[in-house]
C-alpha cells in the first residue's frame, strides 16, 4: 500500500512541479527581458510551445506596482477577446456531439433575439456570428459606459444598423459574439459559462482557468494605466454582460495547454476535446479582411487576411498564422499559432500604458523561431511610442487650457437639459446641477459638460480612468432640433430628446 501511495504521489506531484516551464533560449530570454524593462511594463507572462512541448510558461516583473508579488507561470490575467476562441470551441464540441450545426440559424435557436433587418433576422447563422460577417454596426465598448446587463445586450441586437451588406466583409462585434455564446448555451440546455467550464476548459485540463467572473485568488495580475505620464493600478472591469466575447481569466500554464490543443488538432494528452474536422473549420478563412500595403508591411503579411471562427487567419513572413488579441481590462494580450512549425506563442501584460507592445514581444518570439535576426525592433517601436505619448501629452494640455478658459454656450444651460433617447443605448440624461451642465449615460457613467465651441461640449468624466483615457470625448447638443451626438471610443451615439 505504501509503494502504491508513493507512486500515486509521484505521478501527481511531478506535473505540478513542472508546470512553470522555462527552457527558453537564453538569447531570446535576454532580449525579451531587456525590452520589457525598457518599456517599463509592470508585469508580463510569456508562453511558448513547440512540437507539443512547453518551452516556456513564465513571468517577468510584478503583479502590481509598489508590491513585491512576482508574475510567474501561474499568475492569472484577463485574456479578454481571446475568449472568442473558447466560445468557438464551445460551439465545436456541440457540433461534434450533434447538438448544433455551424449553419444553424439564430431564429431557430434563439427566437427571442430580433434583428432590425428582416432578411438578416431570417438567415443569420452561428457561423455568421462567429466570423463577424453580419455587417451590423459593432457597438463594441459603449455598453461599458451605460452599465448594461446581458439581457439588455441581447435586446439591443434589434437596433443594430447595417454598416455594410450582409456577409460581404468583417465587422467585429462583441455583442453578436455574445449572441453566439447564448446560442451554444441554448443548444446545450445550460449557461455559456457552464458549457465552457465543463465541455472545453475541464477536458483540456486547464485547472487554473476561470470563466465569466474575475476569480478571487492571490496570484492575479492587477491592471494598470498611465496617469500624467506615470503608471498606477486601476480597477478591473467586469465584462460578464458580454462574457462569450471577453470574460475568461487564465495563466501561462493553462494557456500553454490551450495552444497545444490548437496545434494538435484538438487533442491534448490523449484526450480528443474537439474533433480534427471542427478544428479545421475554426482555423479556416470564413470572412476575407481587406488589407492595405501599409498594413501588410507593418504585420509582415505576404498574402491575405481573414477571420475564421474565433481566430484571425493570416500569414507571418509567408508562414500560415492563426492569431488573436485582447485588450479589455488594462491587460493587453496576444496569442499566435504557426501551425506548420507546430509553434504557439502567447503574451499577457498588465498595463494599458504601452500600446501594442504585446504584439512586439510576440513578433520577437516568432522571429527567433523563424530564424530572423533579433534586431532592435523593440527599440524602434519604443521611439515611436514615446513620440505618440508626447503628442498625447500636448493634446491633453491643450484641452485642459480650453476647459479652464471655457466660455458660456450660446444658449442658456436649461435649453440643453433633457432626456435624450437612442434605441440602441437607451437614455442619456443631461441636467443642470449647481450651475453646471451634467450628463449620465443610462445607469452608468457620469460627467460634467464643459463648453468648447458652438453647441459642442467636452465630456469631463467622473470616473478617474475614463477621465484620463477618454479625455478628448466631445458631445454635440442641438437645443433647436433636440439632437445629441457623440463619438464614444469607437462607437457613434446619436440620440433625440424626449418630447
Amino acid at each position: 500500500m505504501r509503494a502504491i501511495t508513493i507512486v500515486f504521489l509521484t505521478l501527481f506531484i511531478m506535473p505540478v512541479a513542472a508546470l512553470c516551464a522555462d527552457q527558453m533560449p537564453a538569447d531570446l530570454d535576454t532580449a525579451l527581458a531587456k525590452a520589457i524593462a525598457d518599456w517599463g511594463v509592470p508585469g508580463v507572462a510569456i508562453v511558448i510551445v513547440e512540437d507539443d512541448q512547453v518551452v516556456a510558461a513564465k513571468g517577468y516583473g510584478v503583479r502590481e506596482l509598489g508590491k513585491p508579488g512576482k508574475v510567474d507561470g501561474e499568475t492569472i490575467f484577463d485574456i479578454a477577446s481571446l475568449t472568442k476562441s473558447f466560445t468557438a470551441a464551445g460551439a465545436a464540441v456541440l457540433v461534434d456531439s450533434g447538438q448544433l450545426k455551424w449553419d444553424d440559424r439564430v431564429s431557430d435557436i434563439l427566437p427571442a433575439v430580433k434583428f432590425n433587418d428582416e432578411c438578416i433576422g431570417r438567415e443569420v447563422t452561428l457561423r455568421d456570428l462567429l466570423s463577424h460577417r453580419t455587417g451590423l454596426q459593432p457597438a463594441n465598448s459603449t455598453f461599458v459606459f451605460f452599465g448594461f446587463d446581458r439581457a439588455h445586450i441581447l435586446d439591443c441586437v434589434q437596433y443594430l444598423q447595417p454598416q455594410r451588406p450582409f456577409r460581404t466583409g468583417m465587422v467585429y462585434s462583441n455583442i453578436l459574439y455574445t449572441v453566439a455564446g447564448e446560442m451554444t448555451a441554448a443548444a446545450a440546455k445550460t449557461t455559456w459559462e457552464e458549457l465552457i467550464r465543463t465541455r472545453v476548459v475541464a477536458p483540456a485540463g486547464m485547472t487554473f482557468t476561470a470563466v465569466g467572473k474575475r476569480p478571487s485568488v492571490k496570484n492575479i495580475a492587477t491592471p494598470h494605466a498611465a496617469f500624467d505620464g506615470k503608471q498606477r493600478p486601476i480597477r478591473p472591469y467586469d465584462f460578464s454582460m458580454v462574457a462569450p466575447s471577453a470574460s475568461i481569466y487564465t495563466n501561462a500554464v493553462d494557456l500553454a495547454r490551450w495552444l497545444r490543443l490548437q496545434l494538435n488538432d484538438g487533442l491534448i494528452d490523449g484526450t480528443q476535446v474537439i474533433s480534427k474536422a471542427s478544428m479545421e473549420e475554426m482555423h479556416s478563412p470564413q470572412t476575407i479582411i481587406a488589407t492595405t500595403a501599409e498594413m501588410r508591411a507593418a504585420r509582415h503579411v505576404e498574402f491575405f487576411g481573414a477571420y475564421g471562427l474565433g481566430w484571425q487567419i493570416m500569414d507571418y513572413r509567408g508562414e500560415p498564422l492563426h492569431w488573436h488579441t485582447g485588450n479589455a481590462d488594462g491587460m493587453p494580450v496576444y496569442m499566435a499559432l504557426l501551425p506548420r512549425k507546430k509553434l504557439g506563442v502567447a503574451v499577457m501584460m498588465n498595463t494599458w500604458a504601452v500600446g501594442t507592445f504585446h504584439g512586439t514581444l510576440a513578433g520577437m518570439i516568432l522571429d527567433h523561431y523563424l530564424g530572423v535576426p533579433l534586431d532592435d525592433v523593440s527599440g524602434d517601436m519604443l521611439k515611436r511610442h514615446q513620440e505618440a505619448v508626447e503628442d498625447e501629452r500636448k493634446e491633453k494640455a491643450s484641452i485642459a487650457e480650453k476647459k479652464a478658459a471655457a466660455s458660456p454656450p450660446p444658449q442658456p444651460l436649461k435649453d440643453y437639459a433633457g432626456v435624450y433617447t437612442t434605441e440602441l443605448y437607451g437614455d442619456i440624461t443631461v441636467a443642470v446641477k449647481s450651475g453646471k451642465l451634467t450628463m449620465q449615460l443610462g445607469k452608468g457613467d457620469k460627467a460634467a459638460l464643459i463648453h468648447d465651441a458652438d453647441n459642442t461640449f467636452f465630456v469631463d468624466w467622473e470616473e478617474t480612468l475614463h477621465h484620463e483615457v477618454f479625455y478628448n470625448t466631445k458631445v454635440s447638443i442641438n437645443p433647436t432640433d433636440g439632437r445629441l451626438e457623440m463619438q464614444l471610443n469607437r462607437d457613434r451615439v446619436e440620440a433625440s430628446r424626449q418630447k
